[in-house]
Order: structure tokens, then sequence, then C-alpha cells
């Protein structure tokens, strides 16, 4: 009773004291502040000069004044680009306006928010600032600060691959520079939904809308020609992208030599064969610091090194693009930015309704006080009765998750112990010929330090488990039904392994592997279809350009049969059969853009 009667006691005197304050009269704004806001989007050095030679509105006694220069001098640093450590400056202005109703304010604090939480490398908490933003915006006609919210949040979601989000977020700021009669701003605007274009593939309406913002370009008299040069180069890469190279060389090159974009050009020489000036450029553009421009770079001087000429760089090459796909690969955060948004965006659905709900409402006002009062009360209650559900009902979601993830651990485990079992086959059947087998043995190698790593990570999936006290049917029930799944995939396994050894023809074949006709081969490729579900028809199907050659030889290898006795079916030298393994592996890559570096064709064969 004593907690209760204090927790009213609480909420009365902040009702009160909420009421009493909004009677408070607004503070003016100070001669310097408005000066420096009145020249901040065109001269934002002369404003911060401004707010820094003012004497700082004190924060006790003109938190108003305060706030508003705490926001205007975060406005200034952001548009000069200067480093900012840290997002407390403007927080004290974020955190002023929220509790008032200056939706223009509210706006502005919550970009600039986002914008320096942004350059922090703070990802989730700029989108939800930027959110923040759209919301308060929409209900101003800041046109301004309506497009430089929107063109952020475009170019976020641009930037991971959040294409229809993308679209919607930069059209919506093309139209709000055009409401201001901005022409920069339309400019800048038009140049990423041409981008949005292009990643939809809608290329003709790229091209067009790249061509409205170079004519504003030309239009605004840019002193530095940097600016239309860029767009230029993006038309370029359109066609490059529509395998119009020669169009697209010949706009690069009528660049002056400091805006060609070697990259560009070096791409567009590969695909017309012209390997020596591809090289040259390629190289050319690895002068960079942007790890998007060096990943694609190596991309293309991989595949040059298939070239005989450029053969012995292939390895580096190799590596260096692996290097760089893993590090754009920490990076990309796409799936928790749209988990984020669709979080905020419900809750302001349900602020919104609430809202609604209290406008409709014609009670006077000591009624409204009371049914508040009854409401937080209830609402209390509800949370404390809640929160203690929400949080058993979370323990036990996580316990599931961690036995999904140990079941995941220990299949994962299993297949690897018989990949190795296999390779080690294959090898000691070969009288341990490493140099037939330098890509299997480099797998076996993966393979066993794959499964140390999975190792530990099931201990510790155990470890974790285990600090719970809950044991739940829920979690049985998932236990039970992993250990079913795992014992229908060893009974799949054994059966196809029993089928490999029992089918006569290829006993016959493993005991004494002879050279195999056009038919005999055929008749491969059928056992295979019929022991793994339509092999040769999925494989051809899904990547397309595997000659009948390839496809038969990967249905060699899924059946298990060495290096060496597929070069004795195929009449070849077991080197050739190493080389056709590696085009194989390429032509996977190049069409289902997966990384088989890690493991070799073998390995992925097997799993296919």
């Amino acid at each position: 009773m004593k907690i209760r009667t204090h927790i009213i006691i609480i909420i009365c005197t902040t009702l009160m004291t909420v009421g009493c304050s909004q009677n408070h009269k607004v503070t003016k704004q100070t001669p310097e502040l408005a000066k420096a806001e009145e020249v901040m989007f065109d001269h934002p050095d002369s404003a911060l000069h401004i707010l820094e030679s003012m004497p700082i509105p004190s924060a006790r006694k003109d938190k108003e004044n305060h706030a508003l220069w705490c926001l205007l001098t975060s406005q200034a640093k952001v548009k000069l680009i200067m480093k900012i450590p840290s997002d407390s400056l403007v927080k004290i202005a974020y955190d002023y306006y929220k509790s008032t109703d200056n939706a223009r304010r509210k706006a502005m604090s919550a970009l600039y928010m986002g914008d320096i939480n942004y350059e922090l490398g703070n990802i989730e908490e700029a989108m939800q600032y930027y959110l923040e933003g759209k919301t308060e915006v929409e209900k101003t006609e800041d046109y301004k600060t309506g497009y430089l919210i929107m063109s952020s949040l475009g170019k976020l979601y641009l930037y991971r691959r959040l294409n229809a989000y993308a679209l919607e977020a930069c059209t919506k700021a093309y139209d709000y520079a055009v409401k201001d009669s901005n022409k920069r701003y339309q400019m800048g605007a038009l140049q990423y939904l041409a981008r949005c274009y292009c990643i939809l593939n809608e290329l003709p309406k790229a091209i067009e809308t790249y061509q409205k913002c170079s004519d504003i370009a030309v239009e605004l008299g840019l002193n530095n020609k940097a600016y239309y040069y860029d767009i230029q180069t993006e038309i370029a890469l359109v066609y490059k992208n529509s395998s119009q190279f020669l169009q697209s060389l010949e706009i690069l090159k009528s660049f002056p030599v400091k805006f060609q974009s070697s990259s560009l050009i070096g791409k567009n020489y590969f695909y017309l064969k012209q390997y020596d000036s591809a090289y040259f450029y390629l190289n050319k553009a690895l002068l960079t610091d942007n790890i998007y421009t060096k990943a694609s770079v190596y991309e293309f001087l991989y595949k040059l090194g298939n070239q005989p000429k450029y053969h012995k760089y292939l390895t580096s090459y190799c590596d260096s693009l692996l290097f760089y796909n893993d590090s754009i690969t920490t990076l990309d955060k796409g799936k928790e930015i749209i988990a984020y948004k669709e979080k905020y965006d419900n809750e302001r659905l349900t602020t919104e309704k609430q809202r609604l709900e209290l406008e409709k409402s014609n009670i006077t006002y000591w009624w409204m006080f009371t049914i508040v009062i009854v409401l937080l009360l209830g609402i209390l209650l509800i949370y404390i009765y809640l929160h203690k559900r929400i949080a058993i009902h979370q323990k036990e979601e996580k316990l599931t998750r961690l036995a999904l993830q140990l079941h995941d651990k220990e299949l994962e485990v299993e297949k690897n112990e018989s990949y190795i079992a296999e390779l080690q086959s294959q090898f000691e059947q070969n009288n341990k010929k490493e140099e037939l087998y330098v890509e299997q043995v480099e797998a076996l190698k993966k393979l066993k330090k794959e499964n140390e790593r999975l190792s530990l990570e099931k201990n510790m999936l155990h470890e974790k488990i285990a600090s719970y006290s809950i044991s739940g049917r829920e979690l049985s029930d998932v236990k039970t039904l992993s250990d079913r799944v795992l014992l229908l995939e060893k009974r799949e396994k054994e059966l196809c392994s029993l089928l490999l050894t029992q089918a006569p023809f290829l006993r016959k074949l493993h005991l004494q592997p002879v050279y195999l006709n056009e038919t005999e081969l055929k008749d491969v490729c059928k056992i295979a279809d019929n022991i793994f579900q339509k092999f040769t028809q999925r494989l051809s199907k899904e990547v397309s350009v595997l000659s009948e050659h390839e496809i038969i030889l990967c249905s060699l290898i899924k059946l298990r049969f060495s290096i060496t006795e597929i070069s004795i079916f195929l009449n070849i030298a077991p080197a050739s059969v190493s080389r056709s393994k590696l085009r194989i592996k390429n032509k996977i890559c190049s069409v289902l853009g997966e990384n088989l570096k890690e493991k070799s064709l073998d390995v992925w064969l097997w799993e296919y």
C-alpha cells in the first residue's frame, strides 16, 4: 500500500508540474543566434564564427537558447565536414526539443544526431534518428531539412542494397528539392535516383535521370568540373552494364586524364578482350583507398589471371580478392537495418493511435486528469506483469535458439567428418601423391580446422544451455525433433553410400578403371541422377554455362571417383583433370556468385 501511495503522489506531482510548465513564456531568440541561423545554409563558416564568438547561453537560466546554440553549432560543423568526436553537443538540443511541440527543431536535431552517429559508425542509431526526423519534418514546410533527411536515408538504404526503400526515399528527397526550388539539391537527388534505377536494372530510365542531373550541373555553371565528370562516369557505367563497351569508353576517354575512371576503363577493355590495356588500367585503379573499388578491381584481375600471360599472378589476385570481400561483408548490416526500421514503424503506429484517441476525447480537464492517473496505474501494473511473462518467454526462446544452433553445429561437424574421410580415402588410394591432390589436401586442412572451431562453439553452446534453470517442454521437443532430423540425414547419407558401393557398374569401375566411351559416360550420368535426385539436370539448369563434358566430370566427382580414376575414364592426364576442375569452379562462382575459395570443388559437389 505504501508503494502504491508513493507512485500516485509521484504521478500527480509530475502531471501538475507539466501542466504548470505549459504556462511558461517562450524565451526570445538572441540576435546572434538569429543571425547565425540566417546565414547557415549559404555560409556555414560565418555561422560557426558567430556562434563561437558569442557568449554561450546558460544551460540553467536560458535552456531554450542554450539548446538552439548546441543545435546550430552542430549543424555548422556537419556542413563544414568537421570531425566530431561524439554526439554529446547535439544531444542537448535533441533532448530539449523532444519534449516540445516544435516539429521543425525536432526534425533538425534528429537529422544531425543521425549524421553524427552515422559518421561514428553507429548505423542503427543513425537510422532511428533519421526516421524520427522524417516523421517530424512531414508536419512542417521546411523543405531543406526534409531533403537532407530523405537523402541521408536514401544513401543509407542504397549503399546496403535495400533497393525499394532507397527508391522511395530518393524520390521523396527530389520532391522536397523541387518544392524548395533548390537546383543543387535537385542535382544530388537525381544522381541517387539514377543509381536506384541502375540497381533495379531500369537502365534507359537511369540514363535519362543522369542526363537531367548533368543538365542542371551545366546550368549552374559549376567552377569545379569534377561533379559533372562524376555524373558522366556513372552514365558510362550504365553503358558498360548494358554491354555497350565502346560507347562507355568513348565517354570516359573524352575526359581529362585526372577525371578518368581507370577501373571502369579497364573493365571495358577486359570485355573487349584487349587484355593488355585492361591490365594497365586495372592496376592503375588499385591506387584508391576505397575497399569496394579494390574488391571490384581484384575480381577482374583474378579473371584476367586465366589468360596465359597473367596466369602467374592468379594466386596473388585470389588472396587479395578474398581479403577485400571479407572486409566488405563485415560492413553489410542490411538485415539489421530493415529489422530496426520495421520495429520503429510499429512503435510509431502505436504511438499515433494513442494520440488520435486522446485528440477525439472531449472530457473535461479534471475527468481527464483522473482517467490518466487510473490508466498510468493500470499500465504500471500491466507492465510489471507483462515484464515477468516476457522475461520468461524470452528465456525459453533463447534456450530454443541455442538448442537449434547446437544441432546445426553437430550436423556441420558430422558432415565435415564424412568429407574428411572421403578426401583422406582418395588421397591414400593414390599413394599419397600430393601433387595430384593439392586442392583436396588444402580442403582437408581447412575442414579439420573448421571442425576444431565448431567443437569449441559446441562447448560454448553447451555451457550457455546449462546456465539456464528453465527446462520446459518446448526445449525437450526441439531436442527430440533435432535428434530425429539428424537420424534421418544420417540414414540418407548411409543409403547414398550403400548405393555407391553396391551398384555393379560403379564397383567394377572402382576395381578396374578403364576408358569409357560416350554411351558409358552417359550411363554414369544416369546413375548419378538416380542416386542424387536428377543431379545432372539440376546442375545444368542452375549453371547453364557448363558444357556436356563438364557435366560428366561433375557427375564422376559426385560419384566419389578420384582424379586418377577420372583421368583413366576420360583418357587424359591427371593434370588436365585438375585444370578442368578449376575452370568448372570459376564458372560456378561467376554464375551463382558463390565463393568457393574456402572449399574444394569436390566438397561443393558432394553437398549439392
